[in-house]
């Protein structure tokens, strides 16, 4: 047996393996360990915390922006007779 060694981030709880490695035949058996860097390992509760601060951040961004079209909803979409969007 030997070991690799390699940096990756998890997407949807998927490490992927660089290039260099895909070629392995798909079933073949490895054993993986996984060490965390303590520096950036982040609870979910601060993650959360820092969504909301974002989301909040992005809210207030919105609302400062100026206005640049003074039509009503109902006017930008227009409706025809049978009061459909046109």
């Amino acid at each position: 047996m030997h070991s690799i060694e390699f940096e990756a981030h998890l997407k949807d709880g998927v490490i992927c393996l660089p290039a260099t490695y895909r070629r392995w035949r798909e079933d073949r058996p490895v054993k993986v360990i996984v060490l965390v860097d303590d520096e950036t390992h982040h609870s979910p509760l601060r993650d959360a915390s820092q969504r909301l601060s974002a989301i909040l951040d992005i809210s207030r961004r919105c609302a400062a922006a100026p206005e640049l079209d003074p039509r009503g909803a109902n006017e930008i979409i227009g409706y025809d007779a049978n009061g459909l969007p046109s």
